[in-house]
């Protein structure tokens, strides 16, 4: 059975720490597509610093 794609919604995240990195990353394994949607600026600079931007699709806000 294929796992389906999940789309997460982070416009309400102000940060993210090791442990929430951690979840993202075994939701990857378990769905295979993982998009994370409404990113802000802080979000961003650290799912960049640790790698996650080149295995998830995202999406930045515009704020």
């Amino acid at each position: 059975m294929a796992a389906m794609p999940v789309e997460l919604d982070a416009s309400e995240l102000e940060y993210i720490s090791s442990a929430g990195l951690r979840v993202l990353l075994k939701l990857k394994k378990a769905v295979g597509e993982l998009t994370i949607l409404n990113v802000n600026s802080e979000v961003y600079e650290i799912l960049d610093i640790t790698g996650f931007t080149s295995m998830l699709k995202r999406e930045e806000s515009a704020a």
